[in-house]
């Protein structure tokens, strides 16, 4: 199924505006369709909100899921796979990213917006599950995004969001091992509930993910399954010693 683009309530105004700083480009997606690192970090953040989903959501068999910065689409297509969704929209605000996704499994589509602002197409009080997933490091008004996000959800949906852990964010781009992606400010724990209880979410986890160790084999071009990271997450997680190593960090809120 080929993505379609509309312009909208929410949708960026001109096309030859500047982008806001912190938005890709389509050389984003090409990465992600030949580094294993980016592929690896990816399906691993769609692995933590399918699971996250299961846990915490509002059990519909076949969720409605809305993704917030979605990029070219792939993270969205794997939480839709993973959950069996009926329907998953993703809101992008570069237009060559989603002219760079290519066909998209039944179900998916792509609009560009800004993820802080109302869109028409997203009927608000009508999805089970949200996802903003590594955006909201980038925006400077991440409170507008999660109001967006508490529009968006059904009562008893959830929004599950990741951001990197400052420390491990900051190796990383000392080490060049992402791009030097614009960073508006750094998400915790404490930072993150305050932007969910703003929204009127209530915060239900927060917990570290992707171990160093582990994470760092796909840009070795070691392969590595992210299941297999993931249960090597629930091993050690439990385990404070091991906390400082894990270079992600997944938060969820619910909506009464």
């Amino acid at each position: 199924m080929s993505h379609s683009t509309v312009r909208a309530a929410g949708a960026p105004g001109h096309d030859g505006d500047a982008p806001p700083a912190g938005v890709m480009d389509a050389s984003y997606a090409a990465d992600r369709r030949s580094k294993p690192h980016l592929e690896f970090r990816y399906k691993s953040r769609a692995l933590n909100a399918a699971n996250a989903y299961r846990r915490f959501g509002p059990g519909a068999a076949s969720p409605r899921v809305l993704d917030l910065g979605a990029a070219e689409g792939v993270t969205m297509a794997e939480t839709h796979r993973l959950l069996g969704a009926s329907e998953s929209i993703g809101i992008e605000y570069a237009q060559d990213l989603i002219d760079a996704a290519g066909a998209l499994p039944p179900g998916c589509r792509l609009l560009r917006g800004d993820v802080t602002l109302a869109h028409d197409a997203v009927e608000p009080g009508t999805f089970d599950l949200v996802t903003a997933l590594a955006i909201l490091e980038h925006l400077r008004e991440p409170a507008a995004l999660m109001a967006q996000a508490a529009r968006a959800l059904r009562p008893g949906g959830i929004v599950v969001a990741s951001c990197p852990a400052g420390t491990w964010d900051a190796i990383s781009g000392a080490l060049r091992l992402h791009k030097d992606e614009h960073h508006e400010d750094q998400i915790g724990r404490d930072s993150f509930a305050a932007l969910a209880n703003a929204a009127g979410l209530a915060p239900v986890l927060y917990c570290r993910f992707m171990f160093a160790p582990v994470g760092f084999l796909p840009y070795l071009r070691v392969p590595v399954s992210p299941r297999f990271a993931d249960a090597v997450d629930r091993v050690l997680r439990p385990l404070v010693v091991f906390n400082p190593f894990f270079v992600n960090q997944l938060f969820v809120a619910r909506k009464p």
